[in-house]
């Protein structure tokens, strides 16, 4: 389950894999977020997407895109996560 704190998402996918930063948006029911999946320690990589398939809250829509999002370019993902200090994964 997602954790709103200051305006962004967080929460745990796995205890080892990787944590999560999202930004989500909801404009008349369609849904679109930016995710940040880090590798705890080793690196980052951000993706962009939309609403998952029969899904309407913001948890589905945030786990769909950090499973199947597109990837942003890093100058792109730094704008949105300025404070991920890990490198960003090619």
């Amino acid at each position: 389950m997602a954790t709103r704190v200051e305006g962004y998402y967080t929460f745990e996918e796995s205890d080892y894999h990787q944590s999560i930063e999202a930004r989500f948006w909801n404009q008349g029911g369609k849904q679109l977020a930016i995710v940040a999946c880090i590798t705890k320690g080793v690196d980052w990589a951000a993706y962009i997407g939309t609403d998952a398939p029969d899904s309407y809250d913001e948890d589905g829509t945030l786990k769909c895109v950090a499973e199947c999002g597109c990837k942003l370019a890093r100058k792109d993902a730094k704008h949105f996560f300025p404070d991920i200090e890990l490198p960003y994964r090619g």
